[in-house]
């Protein structure tokens, strides 16, 4: 499952998407900052719910909401710089460069960090920094799988809930 139409992230949500979708220069922003360009299948779903929070905790930002992606971006790149010296043990038994990894959102049900991780060939996976548990778990098969097993519970991440909606918009957000 690597990929998803508008219709098939709408389904798994359960709610209509917003209106409201990043320009072509707001994702230019982010990728040049990222230094690649990004999953198609992560950048549809963050262009249809992104500013918002899925399962009522993960929050996922948007390049123009109310966390802009990049500002977003950037301090996910400092706190992982300060966090990863308690990870190395999990981190080197992994093989990606931390340098490389793209944080994209994170729980504030507990403050696990969600991060982008690149694959040759153009594939990506997910790695979640467990803060509770002081350990990181690697997530194969993309952000459609991963947004999949969150909202059907079937490869819910260890301590994380589920709460309704499925989604909800990030109170403030300028995006409606």
């Amino acid at each position: 499952m690597t990929g998803m139409t508008n219709g098939g992230f709408r389904e798994l949500v359960g709610v209509a998407p917003r209106l409201r979708e990043p320009g072509h220069r707001s994702w230019d922003a982010v990728e040049e900052w990222v230094g690649v360009g990004l999953p198609e299948d992560f950048k549809e779903f963050v262009g249809l719910y992104g500013d918002g929070l899925v399962a009522g905790h993960l929050a996922v930002p948007h390049p123009e909401g109310v966390d802009p992606m990049v500002d977003f971006m950037r301090r996910g790149r400092r706190k992982l710089a300060a966090v990863l010296p308690d990870y190395v043990e999990d981190v080197g038994q992994l093989d990606f460069d931390p340098a490389g990894l793209v944080p994209w959102g994170y729980s504030n049900w507990d403050g696990d960090d969600c991060l982008l991780v690149p694959r040759d060939g153009g594939e990506w996976d997910i790695l979640v920094v467990f803060r509770q548990l002081a350990c990181v778990r690697l997530y194969e098969g993309g952000f459609t799988r991963f947004i999949a097993g969150v909202l059907s519970e079937r490869e819910l991440p260890p301590g994380w809930p589920v709460f309704e909606p499925a989604w909800a918009p990030i109170e403030g957000s300028p995006l409606g």
